[in-house]
């Protein structure tokens, strides 16, 4: 809920940033030496092109998940999951496993001083915490054969993250879904509209530093690993064996703060928020389904580079 707040808002801010660049109308003539000051002042950025790369935490509202296949269709209530970023450590500078944390890349192109369009992609992970829910729903094939209405069960028993110990839960009936991590991880693949407000610029004009936001719409396609009423994973983790899947989309905004140094060169620090959608979850090698939608909030730092092509 507080992370549904805080997405309303950062929508209804972007919103605002977005329409800012409307003022009211001036005198020809005061608005003619009002663009030429801001052409003269201004960061110069259209026809450039930037990539950048950076890594991320991410935090997730509660979700409602159902799980459906060969003989069993049930749903289970209020799941809350973490994320699984690695320790800072060598791996972040290890040209072979500089991919294993939680990372972030984008490429894009400014189509003026201020706007930009880009896709990239926010690599987060989710991994389903050992809890306490109520499950709905009928087995009728395995283990944990029955009807049941609402029933108190343990869930994510075999978890690796966010696993608080023996506890009464341990009393209670597990075996459903024992563990269920988009572990490789849950992909965000979007394109974003995005406008920079310029705060500051060096006399020199190769330093400024900006305020930016961007909206954006994308495709999910996480590597689930689901322990589903005992049934072999699609993922096989020890056969290294990836289960990518296209399970649904999202919708987000961003909002952050910009410094651009030695006119090529820029660091960004902003937080994401959005809501994903997934309908179609590969689980099990039978076949098995599942569904979930929650929102997200992802703080990123990153390290970027502009560039004109052929010049």
């Amino acid at each position: 809920m507080h992370n549904l707040k805080l997405f309303s808002l950062i929508l209804l801010t972007s919103a605002s940033f977005f329409a800012g660049a409307q003022d009211k109308p001036e005198p020809a003539q005061k608005l003619a030496d009002n663009f030429k000051m801001e052409t003269r002042e201004l960061f110069k950025r259209e026809g450039r092109f930037f990539l950048f790369w950076g890594y991320n935490r991410a935090t997730y509202s509660h979700s409602n998940m159902k799980f459906w296949g060969d003989g069993y269709s049930f749903k289970i209530n209020d799941i809350r999951a973490t994320d699984d970023a690695t320790q800072f450590s060598s791996v972040y500078f290890n040209p072979t496993g500089f991919t294993v944390p939680q990372f972030n890349y984008r490429i894009g192109y400014f189509i003026s001083d201020k706007n930009y369009i880009s896709i990239g992609s926010d690599h987060m992970k989710y991994s389903m915490a050992k809890q306490t829910t109520h499950l709905t729903g009928t087995i009728t094939k395995g283990q944990n054969i029955g009807t049941y209405n609402n029933k108190e069960v343990v869930v994510g028993e075999d978890a690796d993250v966010a696993n608080p110990g023996p506890s009464y839960i341990d009393n209670l009936q597990g075996g459903f879904v024992s563990n269920f991590e988009h572990c490789d991880g849950l992909n965000d693949f979007a394109a974003e509209f995005g406008r920079l407000e310029q705060l500051w610029i060096s006399k020199n004009h190769k330093h400024a530093l900006s305020v930016t936001a961007s909206a954006g719409l994308g495709m999910v396609i996480p590597d689930t690993d689901a322990d589903v009423l005992g049934q072999p994973p699609k993922h096989d983790m020890e056969a290294n064996k990836k289960s990518y899947h296209l399970a649904g989309y999202s919708v987000s905004a961003t909002m952050g703060f910009q410094f651009d140094f030695f006119k090529h060169a820029f660091i960004l620090a902003r937080a994401k928020v959005g809501y994903i959608n997934l309908p179609d979850i590969t689980t099990t090698i039978y076949g098995g389904k599942a569904s979930q939608h929650f929102e997200f909030l992802e703080p990123m730092a990153v390290i970027g580079y502009s560039f004109y092509l052929g010049k």
